[in-house]
């Protein structure tokens, strides 16, 4: 018995695929994060958006057109919530969309159009922008929390020349008021005319609790050092959730 496959019937075994790998990459997400809160859900939402791309599925039996819509709609949103990590489901319900879109092109499938369908693609969009708007909110005001959650005191800096090398410590104490995944404390150095001489991690921590910690911040340079900026990092390769100067006399 010989099997044929048309272009829709190839484009929904396509879509079913990307569903199964965008879902993958969620999880895949998770696998990564450690339960960092933000990665977390992220990966939630990526999963939620590829299990959306069934609805494309079941539209293709009505209005193959629309259901191209929703393909690559999901393939984007999947692309704009986890970058890089769902370039591969993205890919694909794309190529699902075209493959949609081609055979509607070729056949010219006649369908009576059902205005309702549209709501669905529509939906998808709102839904997406609304976790995203939600996202941005919930990121402003952690990051508000936690400038306000940490903070310096007894700050010292013993720096001297001797025998033509200067070198020392700026030392002090981190108050950290709430838990954090992770916390870095680096430590710039800079000279008169704000030129960087030195930068030094002064702390590092996972799963940091309340409490007070010793931080201790090492200089090695030619010359002693006129300010020392301090930053605090709560991710890796993010930007400071505080920052405070310190003068060198």
């Amino acid at each position: 018995m010989e099997i044929t496959l048309n272009l829709k019937t190839i484009s929904t075994i396509v879509a079913v695929i990307a569903v199964i790998i965008g879902i993958i990459e969620g999880l895949n997400v998770f696998s990564l994060s450690g339960l960092v809160s933000d990665f977390v859900f992220y990966g939630s939402l990526a999963i939620i958006i590829a299990i959306l791309g069934l609805l494309g599925v079941y539209i293709s039996k009505m209005d193959i057109r629309i259901a191209a819509i929703q393909y690559i709609i999901i393939g984007l949103g999947l692309f704009i919530t986890i970058g890089y990590y769902g370039v591969i489901g993205c890919v694909i319900f794309v190529v699902a969309g075209v493959l949609a879109i081609v055979e509607y092109m070729q056949t010219k499938e006649e369908v009576t159009t059902d205005k309702k369908l549209f709501l669905i693609p529509v939906l998808t969009i709102i839904i997406i922008v609304l976790f995203l708007l939600v996202s941005v909110g919930l990121g402003i005001l952690d990051s508000m929390a936690a400038s306000d959650s940490v903070s310096f005191n007894d700050l010292s800096a013993s720096i001297s020349n001797e025998y033509g090398t200067t070198s020392g410590d700026l030392t002090g104490t981190l108050n950290v008021d709430k838990d954090f995944d992770y916390l870095e404390v680096k430590v710039s150095f800079y000279n008169s005319n704000n030129l960087t001489l030195y930068e030094s991690y002064a702390y590092n921590g996972n799963n940091v609790h309340p409490g007070k910690y010793s931080i201790d911040a090492f200089y090695f340079g030619n010359e002693i050092p006129t300010k020392a900026v301090i930053e605090v990092y709560n991710e890796i390769n993010s930007d400071p959730i505080y920052t405070q100067n310190v003068n060198i006399n």
